[in-house]
């Protein structure tokens, strides 16, 4: 639930699971972390997508944490990551739905996974490289 993560007393909590700009395209680079694009599969061919990304619905973000390892790399091309990796970060068009998708994952024990707040729309206003199609 977004309430528990939008209180005063957890804005501190928040700012330390919340990925900046600069720190994205930084992990973007690395091609170390697990970049989720949690919109809907007709957003990202209609509007694009960040380079580097993988696609794992917000509905299906849950479901996704609990496949075997076999079965996350066979679904989406990319090892699982361990519950305790910094690197899985989460984004969507505005960071709603990512900060739901952390939630998600923070749920399944993945409690270090964070949200890129600006998501798409900051990525694409700062004119940063965007795969269309």
């Amino acid at each position: 639930q977004l309430s528990r993560y939008c209180t005063d007393t957890d804005a501190e909590a928040l700012d330390r699971l919340c990925v900046d700009f600069e720190e994205y395209k930084k992990l973007l680079a690395t091609k170390d972390a697990l970049l989720i694009d949690v919109r809907e599969p007709k957003e990202l061919v209609d509007d694009g997508r960040i380079p580097g990304t993988i696609n794992i619905p917000l509905n299906d973000v849950g479901a996704a944490f609990e496949l075997s390892d076999a079965q996350f790399l066979q679904k989406y091309g990319r090892q699982k990551p361990a519950e305790d990796d910094p690197n899985i970060v989460f984004n969507c068009r505005r960071g709603i739905r990512a900060t739901s998708a952390m939630q998600a994952a923070h749920s399944k024990g993945y409690k270090q996974a964070r949200f890129y707040r600006g998501s798409f729309c900051e990525w694409e206003e700062k004119g940063q490289e965007i795969i269309k199609g």
